[in-house]
């Protein structure tokens, strides 16, 4: 097996978006392997703009989407930060899973990280699930991530003995 070069962190800035990027960094120092970390901007935000600014000149789809990409990237600046990281970061407009999974592609990389928010059978077969369609569709190893709350619920749960 080829040595890992790439290790790519998914953030939506969830609660467990925290916890994905200290699993993701710990993985690429393990394996000497860049990290990139990447949020992704919905294509239906940029959608329902391009929608409004067909209705008024008071709103400039471009501008908001550089705006919010701009604010985006420094949101993953501070949370690598606070992690002791540091990352290529990238921000991209596209619909979650495809893009995601076309970074992974394009940058080369080894191993996609990031947080579920482990939602039920019925929410996800009505919703649909970025994480499940990440899996499903990957060429690469995908390391999924619950967090520090959803490991203490386990270990409660377990009893005192776990």
């Amino acid at each position: 097996m080829a040595q890992a070069s790439k290790v790519l962190v998914a953030v939506d800035f969830s609660g467990y978006s925290g916890d994905a990027v200290a699993v993701a960094g710990e993985l690429a120092g393990c394996l000497g392997a860049e990290l990139l970390a990447l949020n992704v901007l919905h294509q239906r935000i940029v959608d329902e703009l391009k929608f409004i600014q067909g209705t008024t000149e008071l709103v400039q789809c471009e501008q908001v989407v550089a705006q919010r990409t701009a604010s985006r990237r420094e949101r993953l600046r501070a949370l690598l930060e606070e992690h002791g990281l540091s990352a290529r970061v990238l921000v991209e407009v596209g619909v979650p899973w495809e893009a995601i999974l076309d970074a992974a592609g394009r940058e080369g990389v080894s191993y996609i990280v990031m947080g579920t928010k482990g939602r039920g059978d019925l929410s996800r077969t009505l919703l649909g699930s970025n994480a499940d369609k990440i899996y499903r569709h990957s060429l690469v190893t995908v390391v999924s991530v619950r967090g520090e709350s959803h490991i203490s619920h386990v270990a409660k749960a377990r009893g005192p003995e776990a």
